[in-house]
């Protein structure tokens, strides 16, 4: 079997200390800073930000919306008044993908741009015309997202009835500085969602069409460490250990699934967080199983995916995700406000190039219908 796996980022463990010291050694750089004031003071970064905005020229945005657009692209360079040479996104996975956004547009955009040429320039990938030389370190505070290490940002149209994204090989981070200690404070709810992301990127990733043996050992270990400190981190958030396994193990699947991408499942999600407001990692793991049912019989080494899971079968897997999810949010599309009549849209909404037909087995638009009707 011939095969690439790239990774073109480094990757430091820190603590909030050593992440404070590490910000206070960049010097005399046009920097880019996405950090909200929340961020900020819960990590007790105030007086570290200061001395960086006194050794850099700093522009930072304040501000991120959870799903970013062509608007929130085109605020960022309003706001940027010199031609940044360093990136620094501290925050969820919409910072790190606004920041990609920036990055990617800041090369192919004139000086009267406007929301449409913006959105246009996505679209019409312009930006792959032009080789980056912006330094990018991204700092998550979640552990789920994966963003940290991938080469594509997600980039929604101002309306939200449509999916885009950045994509090149120069979008994935020059460094990704993952600090255990920031995702203490996550709430339960974000932390449940999260997690399910990360299992998603794990699951999808294994079963990819373009999955290899270095990302199914990933993908495998992602799984373990999610399966066990997850309902560990759910029940006691302030365990600093389960927070830190729980960074490894999206970790682990961010650099899986950032070789093979995601499948059907997150191309079904993406109508249900654009149209229905469904938060991504819920909207990624509801069909999970369904999906994983469909695709059994085409799995490489189905029996080892199983066993990353310690289950015997699928239903286990379903139930033990259920329970995960008791009490937080109910895991059915009826749960968060999708009815029957709501499922037709979704339908002709979820085929979405890169991923669909990145899944294993080919899911026609009657499988996709089947799939939510049984999650509904």
């Amino acid at each position: 079997m011939n095969f690439n796996f790239d990774i073109s980022t480094k990757i430091r463990i820190e603590n909030v200390s050593g992440f404070r010291e590490y910000l206070e050694m960049i010097k005399n750089h046009k920097v880019l800073l996405i950090l909200s004031k929340t961020m900020e003071e819960r990590f007790q970064l105030s007086d570290c930000i200061k001395i960086f905005e006194k050794e850099n020229k700093c522009n930072r945005i304040l501000k991120v919306s959870p799903n970013p657009t062509e608007k929130d692209i085109k605020n960022v360079l309003d706001t940027v008044d010199v031609k940044f040479d360093l990136v620094v996104a501290i925050g969820g996975g919409s910072a790190i993908d606004l920041a990609k956004g920036a990055i990617a547009l800041s090369y192919c955009i004139g000086e009267n741009y406007s929301e449409e040429s913006i959105l246009e320039s996505i679209v019409n990938k312009e930006y792959l015309k032009y080789k980056n030389v912006i330094e990018f370190v991204a700092v998550p505070t979640t552990a789920g997202t994966g963003s940290e290490v991938t080469k594509w940002g997600t980039i929604w149209q101002g309306d939200h009835t449509k999916k885009l994204s950045v994509e090149a090989d120069w979008l994935a981070p020059t460094s990704a500085v993952i600090i255990p200690e920031v995702t203490v404070k996550m709430p339960i709810r974000l932390t449940l969602s999260s997690g399910l992301d990360a299992l998603s990127h794990a699951t999808e990733s294994y079963w990819s069409k373009k999955s290899n043996p270095i990302s199914r050992e990933l993908s495998k270990s992602a799984i373990r460490l999610i399966k066990e400190y997850l309902p560990k981190v759910i029940k006691e958030p302030d365990q600093y250990e389960y927070r830190e396994k729980m960074c490894y193990g999206s970790l682990f699947a961010g650099l899986a699934f950032a070789n093979t991408r995601t499948t059907a499942c997150h191309s079904i999600s993406y109508p249900l967080t654009m149209k229905h407001g469904v938060e991504h990692g819920f909207a990624c793991a509801v069909t999970l199983t369904e999906v994983m049912k469909y695709n059994q019989k085409e799995i490489i080494e189905y029996d080892e995916l199983l066993k990353a899971f310690g289950m015997s079968n699928i239903d286990e897997i379903k139930n033990w995700i259920d329970m995960q999810c008791s009490g937080i949010q109910e895991l059915r599309l009826s749960a968060f406000g999708v009815d029957k009549k709501d499922i037709e849209d979704v339908v002709q909404n979820t085929f979405t190039t890169g991923r669909m037909d990145n899944n294993p087995v080919d899911l026609s638009i009657e499988d996709v219908r089947d799939i939510l009707i049984k999650v509904k």
